[in-house]
């Protein structure tokens, strides 16, 4: 069947047999590159032997409208038409139970008695600034990352387990997360009640994240461009900016960030007017200024997301992402 589909596609490029109602040519223009493309092949087959005759081609090019007719189907590898072998996964060890787990509305750490759980400020700090533990990839192959700071309730977990779960294999994929269940308390006044009255009560929960926090890692026999799609509506749906990206992303985003930050021509930046306390700026500015020189600032959307620098930089040509 392999050999048969090969030297069919010989003879249409030759234009020996029509093609059928559902393979489409490109225009006059298209066609002619295209042939010009494989005049160097076509000229070292005999086509003027019959068909069973002709050689098989093991490498050529094929129309754009193919291919994305293969990148929408089940990836199988083929000799006679994928250049590349395809990726092994010795190394991925495939957990007993793949989906994420349902996240507790309320923590467990109060029991079921009849203690009453404290409530808290908001504690803004605790999502203001960059993460500096959890920013790594334990699974090493694709993660959600956070690119600020911000609040993951109830509902935002439940998006993340609906999202991701509907879109994994069961004996393929699987995912894992990275934070903790919610733990802070946010109060709340009931709508339509008078100022005053003290504290409200207790709303619901949430977990706190800063900017280059990893959320949710997935992991199994999968490649960059099956995840991809489905991956990044779910990280459009979090209540923060946030990216879906691999481990090869990741390590070229910092690289990236960090090749940007030597290569800086101006050397009177904030960070430097903060040092060395130009015009007595330290009693001026915040004390998180002091730590961030003016990055990840909580109350500013402007700010307060990583890899800011090299995802609005206009790159000549190529993308980053």
């Amino acid at each position: 069947m392999a050999s048969y589909t090969s030297a069919w596609r010989l003879q249409l490029l030759v234009g020996a047999v029509s093609p059928p109602s559902w393979f489409k040519l490109p225009s006059a223009v298209g066609q002619a590159q295209w042939s010009r493309a494989l005049s160097s092949q076509i000229q070292s087959v005999n086509c003027t032997t019959s068909p069973n005759q002709r050689p098989l081609l093991m490498l050529h090019p094929v129309h754009p409208q193919v291919e994305a007719r293969r990148a929408y189907r089940k990836f199988k590898y083929h000799p006679n038409r994928d250049l590349d072998p395809p990726k092994q996964f010795q190394n991925v060890v495939m957990p007993e139970r793949g989906r994420l787990p349902i996240m507790p509305k309320t923590p467990t750490i109060w029991g079921t008695g009849a203690m009453r759980p404290p409530r808290q400020t908001k504690e803004l700090w605790r999502m203001r600034g960059e993460e500096r533990v959890n920013t790594e990839l334990v699974l090493d192959q694709f993660a959600i990352i956070a690119l600020s700071g911000g609040m993951i309730r109830s509902p935002h977990f439940e998006v993340l387990r609906m999202g991701i779960g509907r879109m994994l294999k069961p004996k393929e994929t699987f995912a894992i997360y990275r934070v903790d269940a919610p733990y802070k308390p946010i109060t709340d006044h009931g709508f339509g009640k008078r100022m005053g009255g003290g504290k409200g009560s207790i709303k619901e929960y949430g977990t706190p994240v800063r900017a280059g926090r990893v959320i949710v890692e997935v992991g199994g026999k999968a490649l960059w461009e099956e995840v991809q799609p489905w991956l990044s509506k779910v990280a459009g749906k979090m209540p923060f900016q946030a990216i879906a990206v691999n481990a090869e992303q990741l390590a070229r985003l910092r690289e990236e960030e960090r090749r940007l930050e030597l290569s800086n021509k101006n050397d009177i930046s904030f960070e430097w007017l903060v040092r060395n306390n130009m015009l007595d700026c330290q009693r001026q500015v915040s004390e998180y200024d002091k730590i961030w020189f003016g990055r990840f600032v909580y109350l500013d959307r402007n700010m307060n997301y990583k890899f800011q620098d090299v995802l609005k930089f206009q790159y000549k040509g190529q993308e980053m992402m």
